[in-house]
Formats: structure tokens, C-alpha cells, sequence
């Protein structure tokens, strides 16, 4: 069964100029969610000075995502071609909290730390790789459309000591870079 990245219960619309995602939820298995007030609360900043329409698609605790191959995202000679993935089975992938969609325009990944926590970086990358090559794989349609993934981390404000490791590994399994925003903020151009 395909996995649907676009399902609408995951969805909120976001048209304002400034809004704030959260993760406070995150240990109730709640899915990351839009404020649009309560700043303090926010884990990652969206300016969208122009107003345009923008999605975000939650997928952490919101889309099932289950691995149907041997594929091993800690094992970082795992073959990506090998990677497989359905919306049913027993073995749920390492997803991130979500993307920012614009309609033929972009697609960005991002994932929220709110902790420090030994091998957080690692975790954000290997969430990064397999929701990435998931997404590949059900929406081909769409793959030109995806951008470098973004993790905000608030309480870690400064790039992680493995960086250049991680994200070559996710740059040869995704052919993607990591952009970690250290201002927690996210400019829609």
C-alpha cells in the first residue's frame, strides 16, 4: 500500500507572514504543530513575508511509514536502491516532523531538537534519510521539488562536532545537504 505523504488530516495551511512549529507534543506521540502566537513556544520560525500559500505536512506521528527491506539506516554502507517502504507493516522507519510544501516550488524536510542529547545530530540525519528516500519512492513525481532539510535545534546553537560526516553520508544516500539553522528560522523565498 502506497504511503501518502499528502494525506489531508496531516496537513495545515499556513498564509501569514510570521508562524512558529512546535514539537511540545512530542511526548504524548502527538504530531509537531503551527502556532500562531505564544512565540516562546516556538521550536522553528517560518517568515513568510510575501504571504504565500505554504503547506506543512506533518509526518511524525502522523503518517505511518513502515520499512519492507532489509535496509539498515545505521549501517552507513547501506545501499539506498535497497530501501523500501509501505504504509502498512510492523517495522515503523525513522521519520522527521514534517515538510514545508510549496505547490511546484518546494518541498522542504525539517526535523526539531529540543533536548541536548548525545547523537541528536545523527538521529536528525538518519530521520532525514529514510523519510527522504521514502518520499522518493511513493511521490518520483515530485523529487525535483525537494530542497536541502533543515534542523532547528534551540538548545544547541552551534554545528554538531560530527556534521561533515553526517551529512556527506545523507548527501551520498539522498543527494542532499543538511541546513542546520542555528536562528531556528526558516525564510520562504
Amino acid at each position: 500500500m502506497p504511503v501518502n505523504f499528502f494525506n489531508p488530516s496531516c496537513l495545515t495551511i499556513i498564509t501569514t507572514k510570521r508562524v512558529g512549529i512546535s514539537d511540545a507534543n512530542s511526548d504524548s506521540n502527538s504530531p509537531a504543530f503551527v502556532l500562531l502566537d505564544n512565540e516562546d513556544k516556538w521550536d522553528l520560525t517560518i517568515n513568510n513575508p510575501n504571504e504565500r500559500e505554504i503547506e506543512y505536512r506533518a509526518i511524525d506521528y502522523c503518517i505511518n511509514i513502515f520499512r519492507t527491506s532489509d535496509y539498515d539506516v545505521k549501517d552507513e554502507y547501506a545501499d539506498p536502491s535497497t530501501f523500501s517502504s509501505d504504509a502498512v507493516g510492523s517495522n515503523l522507519i525513522k521519520r522527521c516532523e514534517g515538510f514545508l510544501f510549496r505547490e511546484d516550488s518546494s518541498i522542504v524536510f525539517f526535523e526539531i531538537k529540543t533536548g541536548i542529547v548525545k547523537g541528536w545530530f545523527t538521529d536528525a540525519s538518519r530521520k532525514f534519510e529514510e523519510t527522504i528516500l521514502s518520499f522518493k519512492e511513493h511521490h518520483s513525481d515530485k523529487v525535483e521539488l525537494i530542497k536541502n532539510p533543515i534542523v532547528s535545534n534551540t538548545t544547541k546553537p552551534r554545528v554538531p562536532q560530527n556534521y561533515a560526516i553526517q551529512n556527506r553520508l545523507l548527501k551520498d544516500k539522498t543527494g542532499l545537504s543538511i541546513k542546520i539553522e542555528i536562528t531556528t528560522v526558516y525564510d520562504v523565498a
